[in-house]
C-alpha cells in the first residue's frame, strides 16, 4: 500500500519505508527462472518504486509504461473501496474512465511488454482496477473483476498462462 496523503492525487503517491522494505522482500520471492525478459512498470511513483525493488533483485532494467497506469477517477476520501466495488460491477461514476478505455490501454502495454521480452518472463507493475478491468476483458464472463479486486493483496503477483490465472506468491490458481 501506497503513503497515503489527502490532498495529493493518488497518482502521485510513494510507498512509504515499510512497504518499501515489503515490496523488496516479495520481490526475492519471485520466482523468475533464469531471469526477467521485460520488466516494465506504470508511471506512477508506487508502481515505480515497486519495480525498482524487482529490478533491483534481479538485475532488470524498468521501461516506463503510461499505459499501465491506474484507471482515472477524482480523488475519493471516505466511501471509495464501495465506489470502486459499484465500478467493477459495471457502473461508471462521473469522472472514472470508462472500462474498455482502461482494458484496452493495459491489453496494448502487456502486449508490447511481452513482445519485448528477450527471454524470460515479463514482468508488468500495475494496479489493481486496471488489472481487474483488462482480465475480466481477456478472460471473459467467467472472470469477476470485483471479487479479484478485493482479494488482490499488496503487493500481490499474478501469472496468466493461456486463460488460467495463477498467483505467483502463497495462493491458488483460479481459472
Amino acid at each position: 500500500m501506497p503513503a497515503v496523503t489527502e490532498g495529493i492525487p493518488s497518482t502521485e503517491w510513494h510507498l512509504d519505508d515499510a512497504t518499501r522494505a515489503a515490496a523488496e522482500i516479495w520481490a526475492a520471492r519471485l520466482e523468475v527462472g533464469d531471469g526477467i525478459g521485460a520488466l516494465v512498470s506504470s508511471t506512477e511513483p508506487k508502481a515505480l518504486e515497486t519495480a525498482a525493488a524487482i529490478a533491483s533483485r534481479w538485475g532488470s532494467v524498468v521501461v516506463e509504461e503510461p499505459r499501465l497506469r491506474e484507471a482515472e477517477r477524482p480523488w475519493i476520501g471516505t466511501g471509495y473501496r464501495a465506489i470502486a466495488h459499484r465500478y467493477l460491477r459495471g457502473d461508471v461514476p462521473e469522472g472514472w474512465e470508462p472500462h474498455r478505455s482502461v482494458a484496452e490501454r493495459v491489453a496494448a502495454a502487456i502486449t508490447d511488454a511481452l513482445a519485448s521480452a528477450s527471454s524470460g518472463p515479463a514482468i508488468v507493475v500495475t494496479h489493481g482496477l486496471a488489472l481487474s478491468l483488462h482480465l475480466g476483458d481477456r478472460l471473459g464472463a467467467d472472470f469477476d473483476p470485483e471479487t479479484f479486486w478485493s482479494r488482490l493483496a499488496f503487493p500481490d503477483a499474478w501469472a496468466l498462462d493461456g486463460d488460467v490465472l495463477h498467483r505467483s506468491l502463497p495462493g491458488a490458481a483460479l481459472s
